[in-house]
């Protein structure tokens, strides 16, 4: 920041500030923090001194050397073009030069590169790394970032630059800027973000960061700790100094942000306040026995202040049993790691360069050290500890692997993704329960004196005299790091004693830890066994259901044909066959998440498990009708169950896994893991609000089968969890047969029908190569026609490829494809499969595919589970189990095409569909339906069509995958691109849905503007006293986070306003019903809340739901009701509730207008991710377009 104008009084106050990119970046992580530093700089404070981070420090380096690179490769791209911009005088004169010697330098016809550009506008100042020429003439603000990924700060910097460098460009002929902005990251990926998403965040935060500095510079003084107009992180160096100084409330270990407000709402402010707190006080919003928890820790932590030794509670010995018995072969382990270590140009980052390990052997500690100084020695020592690992459970099978905190979880699962080896030997250190975390059973069973749980925090407790750290070595995982960074120095030095001697003060560091570990282990045990607490032996084999796959050798094999290339360096080739090679195992990783929950949830007690949106902690359970014979014969009972876990998604029919306690029945007892599990069936579900808390509570009702030789039992269970996935082995199978078809041919070939091109899946292979649609003649895709003359025809002429549809709202694509369809199989006799994510999308489209006109007898599908469904009939043939092949066969006797619908299990299933027998297969909703399983389903047939939308709802993954072939099928294509080019299929651009006004707010969220409306429809379309498109209802409400009576009261008020109303559209004129709107939220709280408060106000007839539910459909009317207060209340993430595929399908359910009901304060949040960021930039945009003249009057 620039201090200037000085008070002529004489006075220190500056009357004005010239504000920077970096106090952007500043007051974006802390406005408290800021205001400190402009204290100091206006002479308010005095300076504070800052220890200097050692790890900044490094990375600073590193960040020059990466702009200097840039700079180097910008240099030789463009020779003679590259311009360094003059630096200005510090003043406010030399910046207004600096910025006009900027400005001509972009006028100059023969630049192409500034670097160092400067841009001021009398309010800010910044200098730019680099503004590049592209080759239409506009300039590109880029800025080099050494991180891997992108920034909130990073980006805020970029777009405040091109905020102020727009608005001066704008008065010049010639001069323009570019559309987006561009980071470098620090392994040379280039990242563009969109002006369009950023400038509203953009202006937001430099409107705020003004409005905070003016403010504070008309105060009296230095800034105030607890001044509520200024945010603090709570988090940085400046507050954690102003916590410790008030002994601050938040300094309880386990206190959250929410929660210290809830405290300081109560008058609890600091930690003796909290400690002192009477037994049975109610602080509202949190639970009694949360708040007795951190009662407790309070008082520990004010006993440790008071001196001597660090106090501790072993408040819940139970917790303990996560321990496991000792073993003579147990082994201690630590990594250490530099995450700034990367391959220069490579997207290559971090380093796990020590792998320690402890143990005892006849008595004496012995440790081991595996280096990696590099990638190649990186894999190798990988490779070497599993193999020392594995020969000791050879000796000692029921030995563990103790770690504290989950670093060495994940950096075991990261290597041996990122190498490719080892896999299954760390799958089975995971399924076996080898690895014991033991900061978990730390936080489960005791309480420490200590506002921080970190391992060298508890050392007081369990490590001897004389086996303190060394002080003057290193003594940090910081210090390691830098430690290392000067070991590679004094090698490329020369210095080989200096880098021995380097590398031996890590080793003793890590020693140490592993040290550490085993005696916090020890005094573990030792609490245990005076708690009578039990350790558990632990499992000594996989189970037997699931047991590690061993290494697939096609997998290898096709990872060989694809070379050991960086993905930035590889061929498209190359990639289309590392894709492959993914693919084989892709359903096992998917699945492998689901079954370390799993294990973790067997082997922990409730309170341990990880919070997500598939578990439920059950806090009350009770029998509602007990065990009766079914009438299958098998004993049943229904069981009501309320517990934590509001996000898990268990519809009404659907399967979860039930968990019962240590004493779980005999029939449930599985080897020697401490819990039992069964499957029940979900009958009703229903979300309560806790009155004492308002925390939202998930009550089921469910019904649980016993095998019909099972006793019954009276214990009900202790927690929910998902059912296990289903079997995988028939779509396996089918990207197997692709992928031998692939290794046997030598590669995925030219396309041009050689030998050398496999002839199984061929149309994947051209999707995983982003290879254009190939026509028989060579022709490009046709043009002119229609949409489904063009596709038609396009498909007809096609050499077994694929060809892709993009259809957003309302543009008729589920039409345009059954029409398609209709022509193929009647017209040429053309035997086609539909598949899709779910029964019911298919069912839609062979139900439009039918009254297209092709006879019912001539569609076929099996009914969901076999068993056709009771009630109305289907519009299609409904097939026996596996009466697809009679089906096909039938219709190929009589010389006539088909149509045959099912998943992905039906048509990889060669009982039911051969390999290669169809004509066509059509992925429907194809922006939902991953790489993987389309490769497996092109195995059925010639050639692909893929029909959906990727801007709509996405593919949703579990896994972790070493190549993207969890993208969908059409998001692959489209890749960072709002639509899909023309060179690989069709962007039907018209919508027949929306009037042109409510069109252009989604053609510009979603499709980059090039979404249009048939007006001779669409404008014809009329609502009497409302204007088309979109409106704004603001409506003020505080704390709401999923539910919000005022919005839904809002909403019932706006639809009691509409209703009544005269609509015209194609069909005539009508009174509008409530019937006629629909109301869209995220969140599934606050659907119960306005169908509550609607049915109260007799509108029962609008349809409410989350977009899941609304996805094809429309109305004249669409109603978006946000629920969340502001961006500290949202449950879920920011992300979530502003997801632009979210709010895309809300807003284009309206045909006429679209409302979005919101809290305006929703809109004043400081994004955490650049996710977030870009989210409420586009909503940012959405709202401020948006008319709030909601009505007429």
């Amino acid at each position: 920041m620039l201090l200037i104008d000085r008070d002529a009084t004489g006075t220190d106050a500056p009357q004005h500030v010239v504000l920077s990119a970096s106090d952007l970046r500043a007051a974006t992580a802390c406005e408290h923090a800021l205001l400190a530093e402009l204290d100091v700089r206006a002479g308010r404070s005095p300076e504070v001194s800052h220890e200097v981070d050692p790890v900044v420090a490094r990375a600073a380096e590193l960040g020059t050397a990466h702009e200097q690179r840039h700079l180097a490769a910008l240099s030789r791209a463009h020779p003679g073009a590259v311009r360094g911009a003059i630096a200005p005088e510090r003043t406010p004169a030399g910046y207004a030069a600096g910025m006009q010697q900027t400005l001509q330098l972009m006028a100059d016809p023969a630049v192409r590169v500034i670097h160092q550009a400067c841009v001021y506008d009398g309010d800010f100042l910044g200098f730019v790394d680099f503004l590049v020429r592209e080759d239409d003439g506009s300039w590109v603000v880029v800025d080099t970032k050494l991180a891997r990924s992108e920034s909130v700060t990073a980006l805020l910097q970029t777009g405040a630059y091109a905020e102020v460098l727009g608005e001066a460009v704008a008065a010049l002929d010639g001069v323009r800027l570019a559309p987006f902005v561009r980071l470098v990251l620090g392994d040379d990926e280039v990242s563009d973000t969109r002006l369009a998403d950023l400038l509203p965040v953009v202006r937001a935060r430099r409107e705020r960061l003004a409005d905070v500095v003016g403010a504070h510079l008309r105060d009296d003084g230095p800034v105030r700790w607890g001044d509520e107009r200024w945010e603090a992180c709570l988090r940085c160096e400046h507050c954690t100094a102003e916590l410790e100084a008030r002994d601050d409330v938040l300094l309880v270990a386990g206190v959250h942000v929410e929660q210290h407000g809830q405290l300081l709402a109560a008058g609890v402010r600091t930690v003796a306040d909290l400690a002192d707190l009477p037994e049975g006080t109610v602080v509202p919003g949190m639970r009694p026995d949360r708040l007795d928890a951190l009662r407790e820790q309070a008082r520990l932590q004010r006993a440790a202040a008071e001196g001597g030794d660090l106090p501790f509670a072993v408040h819940h010995p139970q917790g303990l049993a996560a321990l496991r018995t000792e073993s003579d072969g147990d082994v201690f382990f630590d990594f250490e790691g530099d995450p700034m270590w990367h391959v220069p140009g490579s997207g290559d980052w971090g380093l796990e360069y020590l792998f320690g390990c402890l143990w005892v052997e006849d008595g004496v500690e012995r440790y081991r050290g595996f280096w990696a100084h590099d990638r190649v020695s990186e894999r190798q020592a990988l490779l070497d500890f599993l193999d020392w690992l594995q020969e000791r459970r050879r000796t000692w099978p029921q030995l563990h692997v103790y770690h504290y905190a989950d670093y060495e979880r994940a950096a075991l699962l990261r290597l041996s993704a990122r190498h490719a080896v080892g896999q299954e030997v760390v799958d089975g250190l995971l399924a076996d329960g080898v690895l014991v975390d033991l900061y978990p059973v730390v936080r489960a069973a005791v309480r420490v004196g200590s506002s921080s749980y970190s391992i060298k925090r508890l050392e007081p407790l369990y490590m001897e005299r004389g086996e303190d750290r060394d002080r003057e070595g290193v003594t940090g995982g910081a210090d390691s790091i830098v430690e290392y960074h000067r070991y590679a120095q004094a090698v490329l030095d020369g210095d080989t004693a200096l880098a021995a001697s380097r590398l031996e003060d890590i080793r003793q560091y890590n020693e140490y830890d592993c040290l550490s570990t085993l005696r916090l282990r020890d005094w573990l045990l030792r609490q245990a066994r005076e708690h009578h607490v039990e350790p558990q032996p632990g499992r000594a084999k996989p189970d037997p259901d699931t047991a590690v796959q061993p290494v697939n050798p096609l997998e290898v094999a096709l990872r060989e044909l694809a070379v050991d290339t960086p993905p930035e360096q590889r061929t498209p080739e190359q990639q289309a066959v590392a894709m492959l090679s993914a693919a084989v195992q892709y359903h096992r990783r998917e699945d492998k998440p689901y079954w370390w929950g799993h294990f973790d949830r067997l082997e922990s007690p409730p309170e341990q498990w990880a919070r997500g949106t598939d578990v439920v902690v059950v806090r009350e359970a009770e029998t509602v009708t007990g065990w009766a014979q079914g009438t299958s014969g098998n004993p049943r009972r229904t069981v009501r169950v309320l517990g934590e876990g509001s996000g898990m998604r268990a519809g009404v029919g659907s399967k979860v896994l039930a968990v019962y306690g240590p004493d779980r029945p005999e029939c449930l007892a599985k080897e020697d893991l401490p819990h039992g599990c069964r499957d029940m069936t979900v009958l009703a579900q229903d979300e309560r609000v806790d009155p004492e808390t308002g925390e939202v509570l998930l009550e089921l009702v469910l019904v649980e089968v016993l095998p019909k030789d099972a006793d019954p039992y009276d214990d009900l269970p202790i927690g929910l969890g998902p059912s296990a996935p289903p079997g995988t082995a028939t779509i396996a199978a089918a990207i197997a047969e692709v992928g031998q078809g692939v290794l046997a041919a030598g590669g995925v070939g030219t396309g041009t029908g050689d030998d050398t091109t496999p002839t199984l899946g061929r149309s994947a292979l051209d999707l995983l190569l982003r290879r254009p649609p190939r026509l028989r003649d060579g022709s490009a895709l046709p043009a002119g026609g229609t949409p489904i003359t063009d596709i038609r025809d396009a498909l007809l002429a096609m050499d077994d490829s694929y060809l892709a549809v993009q259809g957003p709202p309302g543009t008729g694509k589920t039409y345009v494809g059954s029409r398609v369809v209709r022509d193929l199989v009647l017209e040429h006799g053309w035997r086609v499969g539909v598949v899709a994510q779910s029964h019911a999308a298919v069912e839609h489209l062979l139900g439009c595919v039918v009254a297209a006109g092709v006879p019912r007898d001539q569609v076929g599908k099996a009914a969901q589970g076999g068993r056709a469904a009771q009630g109305e009939e289907a519009s299609h043939t409904t097939l026996p189990k596996d009466g697809h092949a009679a089906f096909a066969a039938a219709h190929a006797a009589a010389g006539r095409g088909y149509v045959i619908g099912g998943t992905t299990w039906d048509l990889t299933n060669t009982k039911r569909v051969e390999r290669g027998q169809l004509d066509l297969v059509v992925v429907d909703e194809a922006g939902q339906f991953a790489l993987a399983p389309t490769i497996a389903c092109s195995a059925a047939g010639a050639r692909l069509l893929l029909l959906g939308d990727p801007q709509q709802l996405g593919q949703v993954s579990q896994g972790s995958h070493p190549e993207p072939v969890d993208r969908s099928a059409l998001g692959w294509l489209l890749g960072d691109r709002a639509t899909i080019p023309a060179e690989h299929g069709y962007f039907l651009a018209t919508t027949w849905r929306m009037h042109p006004e409510l069109t252009e707010h989604v053609s510009r969220l979603a499709y980059d503007d090039q979404l249009g409306s048939y007006e001779a429809v669409t404008t014809a379309r009329s609502l009497e006293g409302v204007e088309p498109g979109l409106h704004v209802v603001e409506v003020d409400h505080l704390a709401r986070r999923t539910s919000s009576p005022e919005e839904a009261a809002a909403v019932v008020d706006l639809v009691r306003s509409l209703a009544g109303r005269a609509w015209t559209d194609e069909h005539g004129t009508r009174a509008l019903t409530p019937g006629d709107v629909i109301v869209v939220t995220p969140y599934n709280h606050q659907v119960r809340t306005l169908r509550g408060a609607l049915e109260a106000a007799g509108l029962a007839e609008v349809e409410v739901g989350t977009v899941d539910k609304f996805q094809g459909q429309e109305a004249p009317v669409a109603v978006l009701s946000m629920a969340a207060s502001s961006a500290h209340d949202v449950s879920r993430g920011l992300r979530f509730v502003l997801d632009r595929h979210r709010l895309n399908v809300a807003i284009s359910r309206g045909q006429h207008a679209a409302y979005v009901v919101l809290s305006p304060r929703l809109l004043d949040a400081a994004p955490r991710t650049p996710g977030e960021l870009r989210s409420l930039g586009a909503f940012m945009g959405l709202v401020q377009a948006g008319s709030r003249r909601a009505l007429a009057v």
